[in-house]
């Protein structure tokens, strides 16, 4: 699905069947800047990053935070330019806010950037993510 418009800040998609925004963030897109740690890699277009959000978004793939969590061809895709093979889209504080995503690394920022345990076993009950992977990801390896 294409982009609804260009902001300042990003492309916004939307609304999901849910009735969320979504912004592909310009700063997680590589935007020139080095100091963005947390970049899609550029194998994964805007569209594709918010389909990632829209499945979350759809089967409730969130924390007691409830920020969303994604993955992409059973957790074997690489979504970053460090090589992250999951991504975080952080609650909002306003309901009317467009959400945002980035790719989330485990094993570079520890419990912050991993997904609840229930829900990785759900990926892998659901084969979301292979076992292997969803293993990984809860021992912080990938």
């Amino acid at each position: 699905m294409p982009a609804n418009r260009t902001t300042p800040s990003g492309l916004e998609y939307g609304p999901t069947a849910r009735g969320k925004m979504y912004l592909s963030v310009y700063k997680h897109r590589g935007d020139g800047s080095r100091r963005h740690k947390n970049c899609w890699s550029a194998d994964i277009s805007p569209d594709m990053e918010y389909g990632i959000f829209c499945s979350s978004d759809d089967n409730n793939w969130h924390d007691e935070e409830l920020n969303y969590w994604g993955v992409l061809d059973l957790g074997r895709a690489i979504l970053g330019e460090k090589g992250e093979r999951i991504c975080k889209f952080p609650c909002t504080s306003n309901e009317q806010d467009p959400w945002h995503g980035y790719p989330a690394s485990p094993r570079d920022k520890g419990a912050s950037d991993t997904p609840p345990d229930l829900l990785i076993q759900t990926w892998i009950s659901r084969n979301i993510v292979t076992k292997e992977i969803g293993r990984k990801i809860q021992k912080l390896k990938i």
